[in-house]
């Protein structure tokens, strides 16, 4: 499965999964993000969840019509970076409970689905066109199993890096992540929540009070938001990687973009105007 394959597919298959970890590390802790920052229940949350998917699976037809207008090599890079953008503010701390936090995040969450309209489907037909070589054209759909495999190791590993970041800052604050307290926190804060039952999750975690149960609650939820966002700082590095390959890998997948450039400006002479 792995002769006869050009460099580029290589390049081009490290490049994706640098993008996909640092995607299925966001889309590891979105849910609960939703639920720990904003107080969202699960009904409110999935549907925020579902319209986001809904945007990044119908965005790839958009950044196909754009590419054959444009350039597929430059909807990679320019969904690259409009990516970036979105993750970025993601990881940056806002106000917890927030009406303008959540404007934010609405507004990166369209930076991602963009971007990945841009960068997801017009990757792939570069792949698919080092395979327009007859030298290489037997091998097309075993190169799509190596293209596909290394999308599952990228996702493989998010989860449990989203987790690490998670804990990490958690740990620093002298906390303990229980499932239990996100909501327990949030409900008490509205005023929906019996405190006895919050006490006995967080001694049950092996955590103190402290000053206030109020202060518990609002450092807890805040530095659980803050642990998510560095998950959404991991993205943005992923998304660097991805990049950084991609451009220095650029020589082993060059002709793509030579054919493509050759393609197109013999189409617009054969679709000029009659004399």
């Amino acid at each position: 499965m792995f002769k006869n394959q050009p460099a580029g597919l290589y390049v081009l298959s490290l490049a994706n999964m640098g993008e996909r970890f640092g995607y299925y590390t966001m889309l590891a802790i979105f849910l609960l993000f939703l639920q720990a920052k904003f107080g969202f229940d699960a009904a409110v949350s999935g549907q925020i969840y579902a319209i986001f998917l809904a945007l990044v699976y119908f965005m790839p037809l958009i950044g196909g019509w754009v590419a054959d207008k444009w350039s597929f090599s430059k909807c990679v890079v320019t969904g690259i970076c409009i990516m970036f953008v979105g993750y970025l503010i993601m990881a940056i701390p806002t106000e917890i409970r927030s009406t303008s936090s959540l404007i934010v995040l609405c507004a990166a969450l369209a930076l991602i689905a963009v971007g990945t309209g841009l960068f997801k489907g017009n990757l792939q037909v570069m792949v698919g066109d080092l395979y327009n070589d007859p030298r290489y054209s037997s091998q097309r759909d075993s190169a799509f199993s190596i293209f596909y495999m290394a999308i599952n190791i990228g996702s493989m590993y998010a989860p449990m890096t989203a987790t690490a970041m998670c804990n990490m800052a958690m740990k620093g604050q002298g906390l303990v992540y229980n499932q239990k307290l996100p909501a327990l926190c949030n409900a008490y804060l509205d005023g929906h929540e019996n405190a006895a039952d919050l006490v006995a999750t967080i001694n049950e975690s092996g955590m103190q009070v402290g000053a206030s149960l109020g202060e518990f609650c609002l450092k807890y939820i805040d530095t659980l938001s803050t642990g998510y966002g560095y998950g959404f700082g991991v993205a943005c590095v992923s998304l660097i990687v991805s990049f950084l390959v991609y451009i220095i890998g650029r020589r082993a997948y060059a002709q793509v973009i030579t054919d493509k450039k050759s393609a197109a400006a013999a189409s617009a002479v054969n679709n000029g105007p009659e004399l």
